[in-house]
């Protein structure tokens, strides 16, 4: 059995037979009601989208999930190969291949961390050699932090 529903013209609720107002205006427009509060809430001509209880609020403030489903598709783009002059599409796509970068990269980074390794093993040295010249010409000074207090 199938029940003819209306909906509230104000909050946009069902109205279920036997249930709600229904109002003709001087216009002859019908408008459906399902409480008295939404009548004199229309009559007044107080916006629904500024009660927060009405179905226009929450589709305004997208608090229902019909907006969240209607989304659009973005149609990706099709990358198109074009040709360079001198060069063949077989020599372009053995430049895309990641193997012959990755080696390339590969040692450049090895050649990298090898200069570094030998600059601080230089600096270490230098270091070392600094601090024992410093260590045998004075020896540490120790101070009474006691004694240097007064209250």
């Amino acid at each position: 059995m199938v029940i003819t529903t209306n909906s509230c013209t104000f909050s946009e609720y069902r109205i279920y037979p036997g249930r709600g107002i229904k109002f003709v205006s001087r216009d002859c427009k019908v408008h459906y009601f399902i409480s008295r509060k939404c009548t004199q809430l229309a009559q007044r001509k107080i916006k629904p989208v500024k009660l927060n209880w009405t179905q226009a609020w929450r589709r305004y403030f997208q608090k229902t999930k019909a907006h969240q489903i209607a989304k659009k598709r973005v149609k990706r783009k099709q990358k198109i190969q074009k040709a360079i002059e001198g060069v063949t599409l077989e020599t372009i796509e053995k430049m895309k291949q990641p193997d012959e970068k990755l080696k390339i990269r590969d040692q450049a980074s090895k050649e990298i961390k090898e200069r570094q390794r030998k600059l601080q093993e230089a600096r270490r040295k230098t270091k070392a050699n600094v601090e024992s010249k410093k260590g045998s010409a004075k020896a540490p000074v120790v101070k009474n932090i006691k004694a240097s207090k007064k209250k």
